[in-house]
This record gives structure tokens, C-alpha cells and sequence, in this order.
């Protein structure tokens, strides 16, 4: 793979995490503890961790 394409994939893989935590820290549902968490599945299973998050994480609000 060339520098160039290989650094395109990393700044969107960067992107993808930086919306995922932005997204974790804004979800009231979870404690900080739990958001933590989500972070750090997010931070060590890269984009498998933030379809995690997508799927299982954000939850809905109860009121």
C-alpha cells in the first residue's frame, strides 16, 4: 500500500474514533465509569469497537 492511501485510512479510522467518543461523552446513559469503558472498547477494537458502540452502546433515554 502507498503512504498516501495508508494515510487516508488512518485519518478516517481517526475521525470514526473521534465521533464515537464525542458520541459516548454526550449519551446520558451511561455513568462515567460505563463511558470509560465504552471508550476504552472503542480506543482497543478500533472500528469493531465503535460499531459496538452503534449497536449495543447509545440506548435510548428513559424518561
Amino acid at each position: 500500500m502507498d503512504p498516501i492511501s495508508g494515510g487516508l485510512v488512518g485519518i478516517i479510522g481517526l475521525v470514526i474514533f473521534i465521533a464515537t467518543v464525542v458520541s459516548i461523552v454526550r449519551n446520558p446513559n451511561h455513568g462515567a465509569v460505563g463511558k470509560l469503558i465504552w471508550i476504552l472498547v472503542a480506543f482497543f477494537l478500533n472500528l469493531l469497537g465503535s460499531i459496538l458502540w452503534l449497536i449495543f452502546g447509545r440506548g435510548r433515554v428513559r424518561n
